[in-house]
């Protein structure tokens, strides 16, 4: 009698135990949905919210462009309950990732708030300092001839294709061919590698310092390039081997007696070939 009265009281005290239990989850449970709503409230507040976008250092690109992407691309929530627009919650890293993919111009971008409904975007637009056209020049030895109907990019210190470029009459702009194999060339380098790139463009420069008057560049298979005269001359040369190597030895080369007497953008240039090292070749077209 007595175990079995002991049994039920235990019992008992067991099922008050799980019970008390269940009312402290269900009691934590409540109060974690009230301070949730409450911040989800709070979080919906309009003062707090991003209603505008001030665009800093656009030149070309506008801010009401930038303005009508950002506050599209902020619209929306987060699991239903915090809005992507709340200032204090707003995915800024991948907002500037977005506005950059938008907009190829985009060099550098800096996002920041103001007075809490407010975004400062801050760009650095590319520079055009090149063309890449997709329609690839055929020389035959003297002046050679350039496509009319190439469709031409700027291209930015990196190499980097970043927007269409009008029709320019002359060379306004030096000009790239080849090894971009798409119909859609904006946001794609000209070499994978900027440095490589960077190289390339420093051995321009070294034949444009030595008055070869350098106006088209084509790259061939195997990373090889044909570096076009304005005289329809052309210099061949891979990065295979140091492009700062190749600018001393073409430097050298015009040195040489049977080059030096004549002015290097006077010569009759048909090719120079520094693809060999220290083995240097060239040929002048006949008069």
């Amino acid at each position: 009698m007595i175990t079995q009265s002991s049994s039920h009281l235990r019992k008992e005290y067991l099922e008050q135990k799980r019970n008390r239990k269940l009312a402290r989850y269900a009691l934590f449970f409540l109060i974690f949905v009230f301070f949730l709503s409450l911040i989800s409230y709070l979080a919906h507040r309009p003062s707090i919210r991003i209603s505008k976008i001030e665009l800093l250092g656009g030149v070309l690109i506008t801010e009401p462009d930038v303005s009508v992407k950002s506050l599209e691309y902020l619209q929306g929530s987060y699991l239903w309950l915090f809005p992507k627009n709340n200032v204090l919650l707003y995915p800024r890293a991948k907002l500037e990732n977005y506005l950059k993919e938008t907009f190829k111009r985009i060099l550098t971008i800096d996002i920041s708030s103001k007075d809490f409904n407010i975004l400062v975007i801050d760009i650095t637009e590319r520079k055009p300092v090149a063309l890449w056209c997709d329609e690839v020049p055929t020389y035959a030895g003297e002046a050679g001839s350039e496509p009319t109907t190439a469709n031409c990019y700027f291209m930015d210190s990196n190499g980097t294709i970043f927007t269409e470029a009008p029709q320019f009459s002359g060379d306004a702009y030096f000009k790239y061919y080849g090894l971009v194999a798409t119909s859609t060339p904006i946001g794609s380098h000209y070499i994978a590698s900027s440095t490589e790139f960077i190289a390339v463009s420093d051995f321009i420069e070294t034949a444009r310092s030595l008055s070869l008057q350098p106006i088209h560049l084509i790259a061939k298979d195997g990373g090889e390039f044909s570096l076009v005269l304005a005289n329809g001359g052309q210099i061949y040369f891979d990065t295979k081997e140091s492009l700062t190597l190749a600018g001393q030895n073409l430097e050298a080369l015009l040195r040489t007696p049977a080059l030096s007497a004549t002015p290097p953008d006077k010569l009759p240039i048909d090719y120079i070939d520094l693809r060999y090292g220290n083995k240097l070749f060239y040929k002048l077209r006949t008069q």
